[in-house]
């Protein structure tokens, strides 16, 4: 038994409901079929993919309409998206039906992992090992990860610093820039109270270090 609607109005309440549970981390859309050019007629976390109400949807989205209206599929679940706004999606799209059973629409739940995949990329940077000896690279014990977030965060700063080969002291905007970029990439300021070590690393206030994060949104 399909789930079947009047209209896609009906399906809104969910979509809701689903922004709400999911929170600001997915974008979730409803599509009509009829208008593929401008399929989305409800959204909600937009700004992630950069799309909004009167947008169309991915040829991937379409794709898997298609073959839904072809199999009678009702759903298919955590399937890599489309790249958009520089963001990575895993997405799962729910096919809505007319009272006809006609394929009329998709609800898609689209997170943003990209968030994710930086902190596992942190993750995986902080807890490297000596195979010989189980110690990290820097030196640290494996065990004081834990412990010391706030040095690690240093170490992995200072890092990235010295790789410049330029006095911090002497370093341009553009040049501070890049390097809290890299420290972006690698999911630094995914920790909690990371802008206020890494803001002495770079010998600038923490109010400047948000306007430098701010500029790279």
């Amino acid at each position: 038994m399909h789930f079947t609607v009047t209209n896609l109005e009906e399906v809104f309440p969910l979509a809701e409901f689903l922004s709400d549970a999911f929170g600001p981390m997915a974008e979730i859309a409803v599509h009509d079929l009829d208008r593929p050019h401008a399929s989305i007629v409800f959204i909600r976390n937009g700004h992630l993919s950069g799309r909004k109400k009167g947008d169309s949807m991915t040829k991937e989205t379409l794709e898997l309409t298609r073959k839904a209206r072809d199999s009678g599929i009702d759903f298919i679940s955590d399937y890599r998206g489309h790249d958009l706004n520089d963001h990575q999606f895993r997405v799962s799209s729910f096919f809505i039906r007319n009272k006809e059973d006609e394929v009329i629409g998709a609800l898609c739940i689209n997170i943003n992992i990209t968030e994710l995949q930086r902190a596992a990329h942190l993750l995986q940077t902080i807890s490297e090992t000596d195979s010989v000896n189980g110690m990290v690279t820097s030196g640290i014990p494996s065990q004081e990860l834990e412990e010391n977030p706030e040095e690690n965060i240093r170490r992995v700063t200072r890092e990235v610093i010295k790789q410049v080969h330029i006095p911090i002291d002497k370093l341009s905007r553009i040049e501070r820039l890049a390097i809290i970029k890299d420290l972006k990439d690698r999911g630094i300021f995914l920790i909690k109270g990371a802008v206020g070590v890494v803001a002495p690393e770079l010998k600038v206030s923490v109010p400047t270090l948000y306007r430098y994060l701010q500029s790279l949104k």
